[in-house]
């Protein structure tokens, strides 16, 4: 299984150090030599998960490129983001997903950033799925799973390989905020 992660689109570059004002209230924080940050969350309550037990609450923040020819490609935006931050978190399991969740909203409410969720929520990528009519039934479930949220969601296509694209989920914090509350809630 993956580790969970986002990405953030911000409207203005940032670097991942410009949210350390933000996160060393509540995180441990150490820079890294290729600009990124490790975040150690030591109080979930300061992100709104004061019940938050088990979780290993150990993620990264750091700067994602974004290509000249990438930036053409941002269907549904007026602009298209002048810098990306991506949030991983260093374990998988239902807290750290519950955690980075709530930790990518914190820092998006501060940038005013779009979240890129890395995929079509509610879609499973499972190998059963082999046929073209199993992949498009698993992607309209995972359409009418988001068009039920509030706040705003685009479709974002990117190239996988030559002349293949897979989708990602974009959405505003409202739609993140609603997404958090969801009984399936699961990050990518």
């Amino acid at each position: 299984m993956g580790r969970p992660a986002v990405g953030l689109w911000l409207p203005e570059k940032h670097e991942a150090l410009d949210a350390a004002p933000w996160l060393e209230h509540f995180c441990d924080l150490e820079a890294r030599s290729d600009g990124s940050i490790d975040v150690c969350v030591r109080n979930p309550s300061a992100v709104g998960l004061p019940y938050l037990q088990q979780a290993e609450g150990r993620f990264n923040l750091g700067p994602e490129v974004i290509d000249d020819g990438e930036q053409a490609a941002f269907p549904g935006l007026d602009t298209p983001p002048a810098a990306e931050l991506v949030v991983f978190a260093y374990c998988s399991g239902p807290q750290e997903h519950r955690l980075l969740g709530h930790l990518a909203l914190f820092l998006a409410e501060r940038f005013g950033a779009l979240i890129d969720f890395g995929g079509m929520l509610g879609y499973r990528y499972a190998g059963h799925c082999r046929t073209v009519e199993e992949k498009a039934a698993r992607l309209a479930e995972s359409r009418a799973l988001v068009a039920l949220l509030p706040g705003r969601v685009l479709e974002m296509p990117f190239e996988i390989e030559d002349g293949l694209y897979g989708y990602s989920h974009v959405g505003d914090r409202e739609f993140l905020a609603a997404w958090l509350g969801h009984p399936d809630f699961r990050l990518i």
